[in-house]
């Protein structure tokens, strides 16, 4: 009976402690590209969210506008996302092994180009979406 015990409290153990291995595994999910975070409207993903809604009344130009800005916004910000995630684990690496902080300088104002890039790019997304935007349109989505 005690045996049974001991064994049954080993398979517990290790399922538990294989379970907290694989939620420790997860890797962690990349930042926002962007200097500003959450403080700045997604316009576009929100007219995706409404794009036959009513009350929006987007005409067909309007969407053809739309869909490029979104497109174009979306194809730079991914290429620069690449970019700023590649470079922040090779500093965050680098730190980790010892590096010290001042050969990593011109790596972080590089990352800091990289995010201010990202920055002016959505920056000039909800300018160009505006512009596509009747003010009424503009107040369904805000």
């Amino acid at each position: 009976m005690k045996t049974k015990f001991i064994a049954l409290c080993t398979v517990l153990a290790l399922t538990m402690s294989i379970g907290a291995v694989n939620l420790n595994a997860q890797a962690p999910k990349p930042s926002k590209p962007f200097l500003i975070q959450g403080k700045l409207p997604h316009l576009t993903g929100m007219i995706k969210i409404l794009w036959d809604d009513e009350d929006l009344a987007l005409s067909q130009k309007q969407k053809e506008k739309l869909t490029l800005v979104r497109e174009n916004t979306m194809k730079k910000v991914k290429a620069l996302s690449k970019e700023i995630n590649k470079l922040e684990a090779y500093i965050i690496k680098a730190t980790l092994d010892g590096k010290k902080p001042q050969t990593l300088k011109n790596d972080m104002y590089k990352l800091a180009k990289l995010r201010a890039d990202a920055s002016m790019i959505h920056l000039e997304c909800i300018y160009n979406t505006s512009e596509i935007l009747s003010p009424e349109q503009l107040e369904v989505i805000k």
